[in-house]
């Protein structure tokens, strides 16, 4: 009986080290923190190729507010981004393509972005403290669009950079400026 009552007080001791361990464990899991789902407070795209970080990235408004495309097919759509290079060392843009444009993107200006810098892309809206934080600014526009380019939708676009390699985004159309984004 003596040897009965070691064996159960093992099995006893062993079941509640494995019980407690359980629930120490799991006591998170299931949950989901309250900033899980939550958006950045930006309009456009993000993603990250190395140490370049996209920001913001859209398709420039172009459009009338009475149609339903903001670039049509066989238009040239312009980008509007930041390019943000958290590293020290500079890299290049490239090259940008994208199934909805017939060819290889249009990058004019110096697309290098010096290490712990940032680039302006398009947006000639931006706010001056925005552009203040730029270095320049660049254009990027997609020739010989393959489609329409309607507001709501978003469009795959690859940015390649010379060290931190391609990230494929999928850009929105930005909001209007001007007149049409004006409320009444």
């Amino acid at each position: 009986m003596n040897r009965r009552a070691a064996v159960t007080a093992k099995l006893v001791l062993g079941l509640t080290v494995l019980t407690g361990a359980a629930a120490l464990t799991g006591c998170g899991a299931g949950a989901i923190s309250q900033t899980a789902q939550q958006a950045a407070a930006v309009n456009g795209a993000q993603g990250r190729a190395g140490s370049i970080e996209v920001r913001d990235a859209s398709f420039s408004y172009a459009g009338q507010a009475n149609t339903d495309a903001v670039y049509r097919k066989g238009q040239t759509a312009e980008l509007s981004l930041t390019l943000v290079n958290s590293g020290a060392t500079a890299d290049r843009l490239v090259s940008v393509t994208s199934p909805a444009a017939g060819g290889p993107g249009q990058i004019q200006g110096e697309a290098v972005i010096g290490g712990d810098r940032a680039v302006q892309v398009g947006n000639t809206n931006a706010t001056a403290g925005a552009v203040a934080l730029a270095d320049r600014t660049i254009s990027i526009r997609l020739a010989g669009l393959t489609q329409d380019i309607q507001p709501g939708l978003k469009y795959p676009v690859t940015f390649t950079f010379e060290r931190g390699g391609p990230v494929t985004i999928e850009l929105p159309v930005g909001y209007p400026t001007g007149k049409l984004a004006e409320r009444k």
